[in-house]
């Protein structure tokens, strides 16, 4: 499963010590709203062919939009 690029930026920002522990933290307190697809998928995301939204993972290409691989 490939992170989330927008939660994994957003737990580098900050005092904290431990930047996996803020990523776990955003996760869990995103649920409730979370992250779009192209959020999810990085700034360097690819063209889905399925859907056509910029939603492949930057990093391991993984269709964060949902649609199979």
């Amino acid at each position: 499963m490939s992170s989330c690029e927008k939660c994994w930026r957003d737990a580098h920002v900050g005092p904290y010590t431990c930047v996996a522990d803020e990523y776990r933290r955003l996760i869990e307190e995103r649920q409730r709203d979370p992250c779009t697809p192209e959020e999810q998928a990085g700034p360097d995301a690819t063209t889905c062919p399925t859907c056509n939204r910029k939603t492949l993972h930057q990093w391991t290409k993984e269709p964060m939009c949902g649609c199979k691989p």
